[in-house]
């Protein structure tokens, strides 16, 4: 069976391999920073700034993935803003995942007693050296399972980018198996897409595995 196929499609699968790299590169940075700071604040008790965290928190949430690219890709413009596919979808990916990653930071936050407050400020500790000294120490130990299957989750979904014109590795296979029926009559569709499999369970294991590891290394 002839391979001379392979060689081409996998340089050109490489190139759109190099872009979900990037892309989850970029969201997972900005959205666990962005998520992590919405999260801590969103445990300040002072109304407005509650409630417009829990706006933007909850429509982010509620939107679909795909709903939020296609708003990013198409509201910036509107307002003179031109970026290209690629800036649309890490800033699209950036704030759905960062509203659910929020979400998980103010639930550890929340589950931590409220005695643990009450008694660094006793202490003489502003609010800030509270959360930083005593709280989130615990609440991290709580956070990295959600946190991390979130993460997981994002860099499956940064394959959704193809629909607003990112090359992808996903996208890039998709084509490679339509212009491979065109020129020989066989896709090869099973070969493409087992190593797209081979590509995201390579990503997508080892960060599994080592987020379990500290997990155990954090419990006392």
């Amino acid at each position: 069976m002839s391979t001379d196929w392979a060689g081409p499609v996998a340089a050109y699968m490489f190139g759109g391999l190099r872009t979900t790299i990037a892309l989850c590169a970029i969201t997972v940075v900005a959205s666990t920073l962005a998520g992590i700071v919405l999260g801590t604040l969103s445990v300040i008790r002072w109304r407005p700034l509650e409630l417009a965290l829990r706006a933007h928190v909850e429509f982010w949430r509620g939107l679909p993935t795909v709903v939020s690219l296609f708003f990013i890709f198409f509201a910036l413009p509107t307002i003179h803003v031109y970026v290209n596919a690629f800036v649309a979808a890490a800033v699209g990916l950036t704030l759905w995942a960062s509203a659910n990653i929020a979400e998980i930071v103010r639930g550890a936050i929340v589950s931590i007693p409220r005695d643990q407050f009450t008694a660094g400020a006793a202490l003489g500790l502003g609010w800030l050296s509270v959360m930083r000294l005593i709280i989130l120490p615990q609440a991290l130990r709580r956070m990295i399972p959600p946190l991390v299957g979130m993460l997981v989750n994002l860099i499956q979904t940064t394959t959704l980018a193809a629909v607003i014109g990112v090359l992808d590795v996903l996208e890039a296979g998709k084509q490679s198996v339509e212009r491979l029926t065109l020129q020989t009559g066989n896709p090869h569709a099973v070969e493409v897409y087992a190593a797209i499999l081979v590509i995201f369970f390579a990503i997508c294991f080892p960060l599994s595995q080592y987020a379990s590891s500290l997990e155990k290394r954090l419990v006392v």
